[in-house]
């Protein structure tokens, strides 16, 4: 049985390649040296450790602050 296509950039009739979109892509990106890489590590590195291990502690001292004992 024959469907149509939602999104019409994933209809294969309509002939795109993807690799040739995903190789233009990295053509047209810019390359980082090593030192902004690494910047960016740890700015991730530390964006992460405040969602997963600072926030949540905070929330807990909050709601035993807003508690009623």
């Amino acid at each position: 049985m024959a469907t149509n296509a939602i999104d019409p950039n994933l209809d294969p009739s309509v002939g795109t390649d993807g690799e040739a979109q995903f190789n233009a892509a990295l053509d047209s990106s810019t390359e980082l040296t090593d030192a902004e890489f690494t910047d960016q590590l740890v700015s991730g590195a530390v964006t992460v450790a405040g969602q997963m291990i600072i926030m949540p502690k905070a929330n807990e001292m909050l709601n035993e602050a807003m508690s009623d004992e």
